[in-house]
């Protein structure tokens, strides 16, 4: 990974006060370990403590080019890091999913496939809880996992990350295989393009060890199994924001009633609900 100093040095302006301050930047961010480091404190931890992450946007369908709302979303992450190591770590998740629909934001149990026309039931919404080991510094390291009726094979690199002053942007990708263990069903492929974004202070700053963070993503899939569209060509694509949280108590108003509404379990103890039986939720 290099970064160019010259660069950073424009972008963060040509005052004798700026240029020291990033050039120093430039020295840090060309230490894979470093930005490693902020990859961790972004996303997660560098302790033990669980960390929130709540997501709001839209999935589009894409055929031939033309794009169709779907459905709005809205998305809690709970994640715990279980072991920290030089090059990588393990790190706990589960994800909770909620499909609502586009008019009214009314939670989806059934939803009308407007390219075939069937009243299709919405999945189960609860996806893991699941353990990965993560790569470290530049990622590139493939993860294996077991969900219940699928086996799922991902690929994870991430940065170059971008400093202008104080704001730090890092990109986080990771594509997706998803193959089903029944025989004739077709693999799903994902892939996830993802942007966290922090303060270059804090990612600095030793005695932050979980660094407030926003994210956006932008997903590229196959058509999910649900779906039936068989044979039809096109694509989805999903637009998200997200926001990490350190309490259930910060998450939006709506999150905070759907989970209490259907997973009050979940939402009373997070923590206990990252060592449940697996669920899996066709993508």
């Amino acid at each position: 990974m290099r970064w160019s100093r010259r660069s950073l040095l424009l972008a963060a302006g040509t005052s004798p006060l700026a240029a020291p301050a990033a050039a120093a930047a430039a020295s840090r961010s060309d230490d894979p370990a470093v930005v490693d480091r902020w990859h961790r404190k972004l996303a997660y931890a560098l302790d033990d403590r669980p960390v929130f992450w709540w997501k709001l946007g839209t999935k589009y369908g894409v055929v031939d080019g033309e794009v169709t709302p779907l459905w709005g979303m809205q998305v809690f992450f709970v994640h715990q890091v279980r072991a920290h190591r030089e090059r990588d770590f393990d790190v706990a998740s589960l994800e909770v999913v909620f499909l609502t629909d586009l008019a009214t934001g009314a939670l989806l149990d059934r939803w009308r496939n407007p390219y075939t026309g069937e009243m299709l039931p919405v999945p189960n919404r609860v996806f893991g809880p699941e353990v990965q080991t993560l790569g470290g510094a530049g990622g590139g390291v493939g993860v294996e996992s077991e969900m219940p009726g699928v086996s799922v094979r991902r690929q994870h690199s991430f940065g170059p990350a971008t400093i202008v002053g104080d704001d730090v942007w890092l990109p986080v990708d990771t594509t997706s295989v998803v193959t089903p263990r029944r025989g004739g069903s077709r693999p799903f492929r994902v892939s996830d393009l993802e942007t966290f974004h922090g303060r270059l202070g804090d990612l600095e700053r030793a005695r932050v060890r979980s660094a407030p963070a926003t994210a956006v993503l932008h997903i590229i899939s196959s058509w999910q199994g649900w779906l039936r569209m068989g044979d039809r060509p096109g694509s989805q694509v999903t637009r998200l924001h997200a926001t990490k949280a350190f309490s259930t108590r910060d998450l939006p108003t709506t999150i905070r009633a759907l989970l209490e509404a259907h997973y009050p379990d979940i939402l009373g103890a997070p923590l206990s609900a990252l060592d449940r039986a697996p669920e899996s939720f066709e993508r």
